[in-house]
């Protein structure tokens, strides 16, 4: 794992490349092995190339980047790990005599682009990953993200160059980078919590979309600010396609519709994707381990890897508050699979001591208070191994969300619930005690299934239930925050034609369920939980690798028959008959506890000044986003027990902590 960074300028500006390295250095923590710096004079303009490494294949000196081809024209900075590079290597060799120099990743990417077309390398290659390529004969570069978005990678535009990174912290050292919001970014981040692709929280500058390439002829650009991500791509010089996406897979989903076959088949596949999955994950040079929440996705690799032979090293936190504590599940899977494992037994202060840290960790303003504990379980993997595995991806593929749960029970009835009675309860602002609005919603069923105290249950349901009118409307009431009707933002929303596509429609083949993991698939996995894994793990300089995301498996899930998936109200079915193998089930077989912490509680005792600090109306005074008035509002019901604004007042506190040491 490593940081990538480059910077095409004119040849009249002023950027030595002891700057260059200065900006390449804010990279230590993704690459502290190495540094490595290019300088390329292309006409009047010239290309600046540079490379911060974790060394964990090929640890010598032949791994180091920026790398060079045998022939010369090619020259990359590669961020990730190509999983079936050998194969690949071997491939190459039987094509053509290549004198090759060390035994990375790297230089086989590098031949596979010597060798084959860039769309042909980009189907071959199994792995995850953010690079550029250079290109001397032709003069271009290629910015590549893979295929699910587990590696980053930023770009901004300027009057004075073009600039790319594997985060958004050392742009702001390039000449000519707009430091002013992009207020579209803001809007998306009340609602989603994280700001999408391809926007960032700074105009001008953008995050390439997982599983898209962008090609710049260097020649033919010229260099000026863009106001949108549409007016970049659209102009001359510039060529962006998505080389992957999981429309690809729908051909095959409806003709699969006619070849189902009994589970014993389903789960004989599963097992042999994964595993190779996982097979081709375990390459490293350096020690690797996995995390072990104790739920299905991380259970079901550690036992895999265990089955392969690994000697396996697990890690997992716990906390002192129960109600959040996934601890003792993480630990009896690891007694019965006979891992070596390690709990970190935190304290509310542990948390409170990585607080400050969030802005520079996540470089744009990020409000998944999960952040938190990935980042302590990061924490203590990396004492004891350079690579972990995780589960990531299995609730996006096999349906393991709460969201899917309640629509696939219940969406039949929320259809016929009278708008009435949706309007009475929505709206009932305190007027009925916390245990009253709880009996009359265990009446219905949305209460059940979800996660969190009595009264968090209550006022998630509440918050969501006025938007419940159709099935886009009910998905996004289970993914945002703070809505347009909210009237937060003091931002003008863009009056944008809508254009959501057929997912949610009567004309879409997928199950409701399908159509929302698909969505998620494309959205909230990239850039949140991906994000966040990511950005958590890089703080400690930890590589963390997700085997639910090989490009097989991916497929594999896509085109499963829903009932694989959700089967009689119960989600990942096809896992759990998977992992039934190897753990005893009532080691797993539980409600979704999900990776929080009592933030509710701390707001309103030991963060209680903090959190005021970073609500203050001096702070909101110094950008002008939000609505002050409503901000208070909420802080004090918060604060006085009347209701639990956790979620709402944490992205406005994430925000003003972001904005406040940024801008």
């Amino acid at each position: 794992m490593c940081g990538i960074l480059g910077f095409i300028h004119k040849d009249n500006i002023n950027f030595p490349i002891n700057e260059f390295s200065d900006a390449l250095r804010s990279l230590d923590l993704r690459g502290p092995d190495n540094l490595g710096i290019s300088e390329q004079v292309l006409g009047n303009k010239v290309l600046k190339l540079g490379h911060t490494r974790l060394s964990i294949l090929d640890l010598e000196s032949t791994g180091n980047q920026p790398m060079t081809s045998n022939s010369g024209n090619l020259q990359i900075v590669f961020n990730g790990e190509i999983y079936n590079h050998l194969e690949l290597r071997q491939l190459i060799s039987s094509k053509k005599t290549v004198s090759w120099k060390g035994t990375s990743d790297t230089e086989t990417l590098l031949e596979l682009f010597e060798t084959y077309k860039p769309e042909e390398v980009l189907e071959r290659i199994e792995g995850m990953f953010s690079f550029c390529l250079f290109n001397k004969t032709k003069r271009t570069i290629l910015l590549v993200r893979d295929h699910s978005g587990e590696k980053p990678l930023y770009f901004a535009i300027s009057d004075l160059g073009f600039s790319f990174a594997s985060d958004l912290n050392p742009l702001k050292i390039f000449p000519g980078f707009e430091k002013t919001i992009n207020k579209e970014a803001v809007n998306k981040y009340l609602e989603l919590n994280y700001i999408p692709s391809p926007l960032s929280i700074f105009n001008s500058s953008f995050k390439l979309p997982a599983g898209s390439v962008l090609e710049i002829k260097i020649d033919d650009f010229n260099f000026k600010k863009f106001s949108n991500f549409d007016e970049f791509i659209n102009t001359k010089g510039i060529s962006f396609n998505r080389w992957w996406t999981l429309d690809n897979f729908l051909e095959d989903k409806i003709s699969s519709q006619d070849n189902k076959k009994d589970i014993q088949f389903y789960k004989k596949e599963l097992k042999r994707i994964l595993t190779n999955s996982i097979k081709s994950q375990l390459i490293s040079d350096v020690p690797l381990g996995a995390f072990l929440s104790g739920g299905i996705d991380s259970s079901l690799v550690v036992s895999l890897m265990q089955e392969i032979g690994h000697n396996n090293q697990t890690f997992t936190v716990g906390f002192d508050f129960d109600a959040f504590d996934e601890s003792v599940h993480a630990e009896q899977v690891a007694n019965h699979l006979g891992t070596k494992h390690t709990t970190f037994r935190c304290q509310e202060q542990d948390v409170l001591e990585l607080i400050p840290d969030l802005p520079s960790t996540f470089s744009e303003p990020f409000a998944d208070s999960s952040q938190l504990p990935t980042m302590m379980v990061s924490k203590l993997a990396r004492q004891n191994v350079t690579v972990a595995l995780s589960g990531d991806g299995g609730d996006e593929l096999f349906g393991g969300y709460n969201r899917y749960i309640l629509s696939s029970k219940y969406w039949r009835y929320f259809e016929l619930l009278p708008l009435s009675f949706i309007d009475f309860l929505s709206n009932r602002k305190g007027y009925f005690s916390s245990n009253l609005t709880h009996f009359i919603l265990s009446l219905t069923p949305l209460i059940k299934n979800l996660s969190g105290d009595k009264q968090s249950r209550v006022e998630k349901v509440l918050k969501k239930l006025k938007n419940f009118r159709d099935k886009e409307g009910y998905y996004n009431s289970m993914v945002r925050e703070w809505s347009q009707d909210d009237q937060i933002s003091l931002i003008p929303y863009m009056n944008k034609e809508k254009k959501d596509d057929i997912l949610f429609s009567k004309d879409s083949f997928l199950s409701f369920e399908e159509a929302m993991m698909h969505r998620d698939f494309e959205t909230y996995l990239p850039d949140d939980i991906l994000c966040k894994v990511d950005r958590s793990s890089m703080h400690y300089s930890l590589e963390t690798r997700a085997p639910f995301l090989n490009k097989a498996l991916i497929r594999f899930a896509y085109l499963l028959p829903p009932e694989m998936k959700i089967y009689k109200g119960n989600s990942k079915f096809i896992l759990k008959e998977l992992l039934k193998d190897y753990v005893p089930i009532e080691l797993f077989e539980r409600p979704k506890q999900g990776f929080g912490l009592p933030i509710s509680e701390w707001m309103r005792s030991s963060l209680k000044d903090w959190t005021n600090d970073m609500l203050s109306e001096d702070l909101l005074d110094s950008h002008g986003f939000f609505n002050k008035n409503l901000v208070s509002q909420y802080k004090q019901e918060h604060f006085s027990g009347i209701a639990n604004h956790e979620h709402k007042l944490w992205s406005i506190v994430q925000f003003n902590q972001w904005y406040k040491e940024n801008v």
